[in-house]
């Protein structure tokens, strides 16, 4: 994210120096600098602030955003589907069973549908839980499921996860990402996970 905000303030340093540019220009891409620094160390300091990071909530352990409970109406993972299928998007509670849990950093999880076929789950602005959630872990999920696009180089970006995390992934399987694909995704605002 940094780097992405910064690239533009330095590409724009040095158009202006290999074109002749002045001191005023020196000091005012300086403080256009400084100024994106302050911003993007807010935005880090405000994901960073979770409101739950392990809250413990009796059967549960509860990370994230937003309060949530194992009671009150949850759905199934038919029932979310379905949802998307026929309004193009859920919003609620969903309770699956973790398949696998991101090794490098807890940032995301997958569950499988009755189909077999694996869903991605995201956990907003990157909160974690413990890298150590065994597969098989029942969650309660809180947010977001939509179809979405998951871009070439997210694609490639957890295959990397993964070989961090000591995974093997052959550069084969990075070298045949060729192509955006549209999937089912959760955007996790919560997550309550079973003790």
């Amino acid at each position: 994210m940094k780097f992405s905000i910064i690239t533009p303030v330095v590409l724009s340093a040095f158009l202006i120096f290999s074109c002749g540019g002045t001191e005023e220009a020196e000091t005012e891409i300086a403080t256009e600098a400084n100024a994106t620094e302050e911003i993007i160390e807010e935005e880090i300091e405000e994901e960073a602030s979770l409101a739950f990071d392990g809250v413990d909530k009796g059967d549960y352990v509860l990370y994230g955003h937003s309060e949530i409970t194992a009671d009150g109406e949850t759905a199934g993972i038919d029932e979310m589907i379905a949802e998307v299928n026929n309004s193009g998007s859920f919003e609620g509670k969903v309770k699956v069973s973790i398949d696998q849990v991101c090794q490098k950093a807890g940032c995301w999880i997958t569950f499988k549908d009755n189909n077999d076929e694996s869903i991605r789950v995201f956990f907003r602005d990157h909160f974690t839980i413990p890298i150590e959630t065994a597969s098989g872990t029942e969650v309660i999920l809180y947010g977001n499921a939509i179809q979405d696009t998951t871009s070439i180089a997210m694609q490639k970006h957890l295959l990397e996860d993964e070989i961090e995390a000591g995974g093997e992934v052959s550069q084969e399987e990075i070298d045949a990402i060729t192509e955006d694909i549209i999937e089912l995704t959760f955007d996790c605002e919560s997550v309550l996970v079973k003790k």
